[in-house]
């Protein structure tokens, strides 16, 4: 078994006014959106602008994911992930080889 299964290469992108994005290599079996979120803000922390951090850390609230709609038409342009489809969206995205892209918005701070 090689140390590379079950990671998948994905897309991240900053939403919000950025051009920020990485790719990364995510754990296909997360367990949870937190554990997640947490490794996608780590891999995109050394980008973010400090205008962003002003008032402290920010942590990932919502992820979504947009689907390429090359080579056909059956699918949403996007996908909110959750808890309960975690699973099965990294799975589509690691069978769809790379196409798509995870789109990921920080907490607001007041």
């Amino acid at each position: 078994m090689s140390s590379s299964e079950g990671l998948v290469p994905i897309i991240i992108n900053l939403a919000g006014q950025t051009r920020i994005n990485e790719v990364v290599l995510a754990d296909e079996n997360a367990e949870s959106f937190e554990t997640l979120a947490t490794s996608f803000y780590q891999s995109l922390r050394p980008n973010i602008p400090e205008f962003y951090l002003e008032q402290g850390e920010r942590t990932i609230t919502k992820m979504w994911v947009e689907w390429n709609p090359a080579g056909g038409n059956f699918l949403p342009t996007e996908t909110e992930i959750v808890d309960g489809n975690l699973r099965a969206v990294l799975r589509l995205i690691a069978v769809r080889r790379g196409v798509d892209m995870i789109r990921v918005w920080l907490n607001e701070i007041d």
